[in-house]
């Protein structure tokens, strides 16, 4: 069972129904109540710190890559102590090979409300929010979840092509774009080459340019992990308590 905290922040009337639903239903397995276990302090303030259903919802994706790699026997560290760079969201690592992985939700709706250009924009800025908070020397990854039938509409591999023409036809436009988060275009070329590939739900996309690539085992037990399901009913019955 998940720990009486939770229960009770997740029970009360304003929380998010849908949240609600998904937390339970991962909760049915031992090994996901285990995860909230040990990060319980740390899960509990994040939910009662945002006040919205979408800043919730947000917390919930990255419940959900915590479920999925414990899902597939990873140990899994929620916003692990990393001197050597901005804390990721996760360490992941099983036998003897590890990973961080950096997490984004998207809220808008793909399908009818977003254009290639905006699309690529978007895909452009989460790169730039999130390779801050990559590690050197390690293998990095972000997962960005979408709508369920937006990632046939995504097309990574043109969104970094974009966002590196911008780069150099207009690098005044880029270092205005990335200022939020990083320095120079310098800094930017470093955090660049430290990250090892995106998932965009279901779908990886490796950089080319990474100092470290993803190696074989890893990129399967990643893209083991991306092809769990978001909800509980596409599970075959498989409860563990």
């Amino acid at each position: 069972m998940l720990p009486e905290n939770i229960l009770q922040l997740i029970n009360q009337p304003t929380f998010d129904p849908r949240l609600r639903d998904r937390i339970n239903e991962w909760g049915q397995f031992l090994f996901f109540v285990e995860f909230v276990k040990q990060n319980e302090t740390k899960i509990l303030k994040l939910l009662k710190t945002r006040k919205e259903d979408e800043d919730k919802r947000d917390i919930g994706t990255e419940l959900y890559i915590g479920f999925a790699f414990c899902k597939t026997n990873c140990q899994v560290i929620y916003e692990p102590d990393v001197p050597t760079a901005k804390n990721p969201d996760f360490k992941i690592s099983f036998e003897d090979n590890s990973f961080f992985c950096e997490v984004k939700r998207l809220r808008k709706n793909v399908i009818g409300e977003i254009s290639n250009k905006e699309m690529y924009r978007k895909c452009g800025d989460i790169i730039c929010e999130k390779i801050v908070q990559t590690v050197p020397n390690e293998i990095n990854i972000i997962y960005i979840r979408t709508k369920m039938s937006a990632p046939n509409l995504w097309d990574l591999e043109t969104a970094v092509k974009k966002l590196f023409e911008l780069k150099k036809t207009d690098p005044k436009e880029f270092l205005r774009k990335i200022k939020r988060k990083i320095n120079s275009i310098n800094e930017f070329d470093k955090y660049w080459k430290q990250l090892s590939a995106i998932v965009l739900s279901k779908r990886l996309w490796e950089n080319l340019d990474a100092l470290k690539p993803l190696t074989p085992i890893i990129k399967l037990k990643i893209e083991e992990a991306i092809q769990t399901p978001f909800r509980y009913n596409s599970f075959s019955q498989e409860i563990v308590l």
